[in-house]
């Protein structure tokens, strides 16, 4: 059943890295990050073909809708890269051995310290991955959300072999809150079908894959900027965050968004710090990818994300050619899930609803605060970033890209907090620590930057 669950992840790999090759047109990309993020691409492309192909053109769930949904975009794809390129870059098999024994290569030359963190990172990697893994196969689903929304719209679609798209039935679109996009779970279907039946103690195991994803994401997606030992150490943080971890253990969606949400921000990042325009495009892609996972997306990211680029605009950082492109790519991949929202008038906002009314949830601060920056739910992480930003402020600010980092996490910080804290969707406390798990792959990556940027010269 593992076997099957491994190759149909990595079915959806080649139409990924075929994305990601395509938008690489200013060659930006490393190997490393276009095979990470690449797959994370495929993941997501290919549940909204299976949702389009479901809704728009009246399938069933069978084998060749699943198989037409996860191989067909590698022709498209392929031919695209051929119109450019004059070639496809077909897998070169001779190429694994020395590839293989390069990477053996740099980890020998890895230097005393940098092979001790690397060995600890492993160990515990290894520890906590088989803890979660455990977790999920012998522990009933018991969060409301997953049991509620996330894996109930996986079953009944599954069971269904269709999407509910009666408005009148209880399980329209699978059941729970109607507006919730559907990436996680018709991902969860298609490892269902992959084993043969819907055992959550498998298919849960896919939030596993989220965290082990989003490490690999980070450490490639530094690589290009933060030496390897800073890396290495920023890595085996991030891994170790409280509530990060323990979402590896849980059916929601909010690991799986923040992999969007991070390699978004960071693109943006990378493109303010002149590292190419196809992370400018790729920026726009992920976000559109993040709207496909959660509504935080259409509500939070691509509101601030949509200020950024017309920002970058004005002041000509951007030409209009660039920005109408960022754009289009961006609106031509999330298209069938925002038409079919619109069609059926799908609210915006959790709970069902559209709207929301400004109050002042004084009983929740002190609650807030302490989750953020006593509890052990982030360790010190959100302290250390302020704290830092506040001492630190003008070399923060003297760095263009360094600036912008820190001032997109401190505005989602306060949009998702004021949020709780000033309007009447604050039904309980259990999104605010979630919400704010968003951020924490932005932060570390923020400290391993600025550290890199005003202290890399010192030995360690």
């Amino acid at each position: 059943m593992w076997f099957k669950i491994i190759m149909a992840l990595l079915l959806v790999w080649p139409r990924g890295y075929l994305l990601i090759y395509l938008i690489d047109r200013t060659k930006s990309f490393s190997f490393g990050f276009k095979f990470f993020v690449g797959w994370l691409l495929g993941l997501a492309g290919f549940t909204l073909d299976i949702f389009a192909a479901l809704v728009f053109g009246g399938q069933t769930l069978n084998w060749p809708v699943l198989l037409l949904s996860a191989t067909s975009q590698i022709v498209g794809f392929g031919f695209m890269i051929f119109l450019f390129e004059k070639k496809i870059p077909l897998p070169h098999l001779g190429a694994l051995k020395p590839f293989v024994l390069n990477q053996i290569n740099i980890i020998r030359s890895f230097s005393g310290i940098e092979k001790t963190v690397l060995l600890l990172l492993v160990l515990t990697l290894l520890l906590r991955v088989g803890a979660s893994v455990w977790q999920t196969a012998l522990i009933p689903t018991y969060d409301f959300d997953a049991w509620n929304n996330w894996n109930l719209r996986a079953k009944v679609i599954y069971t269904e072999s269709v999407i509910p798209l009666d408005p009148a039935n209880p399980f329209y679109l699978g059941g729970g809150i109607k507006s919730y996009p559907l990436n996680d779970a018709l991902l969860k279907v298609w490892l269902a079908k992959a084993a043969g039946n819907f055992d959550e103690g498998v298919i849960n195991s896919v939030s596993v894959i989220y965290y082990c994803l989003l490490l690999a994401i980070f450490y490639v997606a530094l690589g290009s900027v933060v030496p390897r030992l800073v890396r290495l150490v920023a890595t085996y943080a991030l891994s170790g965050v409280p509530l990060l971890y323990f979402h590896s253990q849980v059916a929601y969606a909010d690991l799986y968004y923040s992999i969007f949400l991070f390699v978004s921000l960071l693109s943006l990042f990378y493109f303010l710090s002149n590292n190419g325009l196809s992370f400018f495009y790729l920026s726009g892609i992920m976000a559109a990818f993040a709207i496909w996972t959660k509504n935080e997306g259409l509500t939070i990211l691509l509101p601030v994300l949509l200020l950024i680029s017309m920002g970058l605009w004005f002041s000509k950082k951007v030409k209009t050619k660039d920005f109408l492109l960022h754009w289009f790519f961006a609106a031509l991949t999330i298209f069938p899930w925002l038409a079919f929202r619109i069609i059926n008038r799908l609210d915006i906002l959790s709970g069902d609803s559209s709207s929301f009314k400004l109050v002042y949830n004084g009983q929740f601060v002190t609650e807030v605060m302490s989750s953020i920056f006593l509890r052990s739910h982030f360790n010190l992480l959100f302290v250390l970033f302020f704290v830092l930003m506040l001492l630190k402020i003008k070399d923060v600010y003297r760095d263009q890209a360094l600036r912008f980092l820190f001032a997109v996490i401190t505005t989602l910080f306060l949009i998702y907090n004021g949020i709780i804290i000033f309007t009447d969707k604050a039904y309980d406390l259990s999104a605010a620590t979630r919400v704010n798990l968003h951020l924490v792959p932005l932060i570390v990556a923020a400290l391993a930057f600025y550290y890199h940027k005003f202290f890399g010269r010192i030995k360690l």
